[in-house]
């Protein structure tokens, strides 16, 4: 107990400092921020909830003693609530024949972060919903007041353009980068914990990923209610429907790394794979995530199981 009380302690400390960087104006701060979820995902991986959750309660009290409490508020949505889903999803597992453990997968993982981001979108959205102009009037006047501060040398008639083209998926960009580095902090608390020896469960072979069906639907509905409906359903079904797309993306990218094992040029293929995703984000992940669809519905007519028990 002594122990885990102690490495919360710190794993929350260091995820604070690691998320107040940017606001500190540390070098390299945006990207050090993005890495706060790390060490408290560290410590539940590694340890248990009971120290993830020590350690994004004390990074929640940092923050809030320093920036106050919307601040803290942030926290929560950034780094802590999502180290809480996956160290507690992550570290489950039974023995249903032969004596084998079979930990939860990580497809299964995917659709609890992609549900909670969407569940936050839904919230946020019904916060703002009193809008004159909807939803998406809200958005673009909050991103003209962000240009304001941000980008005072833009011309004042060209704001209203430039919010207006950001508003139409700015809660999809925002939820998706949200969700990209999530995933991309679990994966490197889980190798981090492999490399130190400190892995309470084996890594999960990615490459096997599988998706439930329920993520499928959700996108369907949402993609038809941002065509056929217009106002706030429309817009929040879009948004929704882009965000759905992610987990989709994840399983395109397992099967270019199926498909690319055990050729010579595999260390090539994944290079130009990535680094398409680097430079053009949005039409490499949209075609990664269409290859993803096509992967999800051959392997939906040919699997047995959920894909519990598969690691690596």
């Amino acid at each position: 107990m002594i122990r885990q009380l102690g490495l919360g302690l710190a794993a929350g400390l260091l995820s604070a400092l690691l998320f107040l960087s940017v606001v500190k104006g540390v070098a390299f701060g945006f990207v050090l921020s993005y890495v706060a979820p790390l060490p408290v995902m560290m410590a539940g991986l590694g340890v248990g909830i009971g120290a993830s959750v020590t350690a994004g309660v004390v990074g929640m009290v940092v923050v809030a003693l320093g920036f106050g409490e919307i601040s803290a508020l942030s926290y929560l949505v950034a780094a802590a609530l999502p180290s809480w889903v996956v160290s507690n999803r992550a570290m489950l597992w039974r023995k249903p024949q032969d004596d084998l453990t079979e930990w939860y997968p990580p497809g299964l993982v995917l659709a609890w972060l992609t549900a909670t981001i969407l569940v936050l979108m839904t919230i946020g959205a019904f916060l703002v919903a009193g809008h004159p102009e909807g939803i998406k009037g809200q958005v673009a006047e909050t991103i003209g007041r962000a240009l304001d501060l941000l980008a005072a040398e833009l011309p004042q008639e060209q704001r209203p353009k430039v919010a207006g083209w950001w508003a139409a998926f700015f809660p999809a960009m925002v939820s998706a980068s949200w969700l990209v580095m999530i995933v991309a902090n679990a994966t490197w608390a889980q190798a981090l914990l492999v490399r130190l020896g400190r892995n309470r469960r084996p890594s999960p072979a990615y490459r096997q990923l599988r998706l439930p069906d329920w993520l499928a639907l959700v996108l369907v509905m949402a993609a038809v209610a941002s065509r056929l409906s217009d106002g706030d359903v429309g817009y929040v079904g879009g948004n929704v429907a882009l965000v759905a797309l992610i987990p989709f993306m994840f399983l395109g990218l397992a099967g270019i790394h199926q498909w690319a094992a055990g050729k010579p040029q595999a260390r090539i293929i994944l290079a130009a794979t990535y680094g398409l995703l680097a430079l053009v984000f949005v039409w490499a992940a949209v075609a990664v995530a269409v290859l993803g669809m096509v992967r999800f519905w051959t392997m939906r007519f040919r699997r047995g199981d959920s894909g519990g028990g598969m690691e690596g």
